[in-house]
This record gives structure tokens, sequence and C-alpha cells, in this order.
């Protein structure tokens, strides 16, 4: 019973550490390409929240 348990916690962990890293590999291609925000505009994003008019999201 308790294999059983511990073998699914690891293919769980296995499942989540191979999305972490396509993921990664995906946002490091983005930056590669070009597809960045600068700190500045989030930050006037991130303020603009709190207001009746915030900004719209970047892209």
């Amino acid at each position: 019973m308790l294999g059983c348990i511990v073998k699914q916690a690891l293919a769980a962990w296995l499942r989540q550490q191979k999305r972490a890293r396509r993921l990664t590999v995906e946002a490091l291609a983005d930056v590669d390409a070009g597809h960045v925000i600068d700190h500045q505009t989030v930050q006037a994003w991130a303020k603009s929240l709190d207001t009746d008019k915030p900004l719209p999201i970047s892209r």
C-alpha cells in the first residue's frame, strides 16, 4: 500500500517537473525572440490596478 502511494506521488512529481521544464524552455524562447515587457511598464500596470482605470495588459 505505501509503495503504491509513493509510486503515485513520484509519478505526479515527475509530471510536474516535466511541465515546469517545458514552460521554462518556452519562456526562454520568448525572451530570445524579444517577446518581453520592460520593468517600468510592468510597474505602471501593477500600480494602475488600484485605480478606477487600470491600464490594459501590454503584449
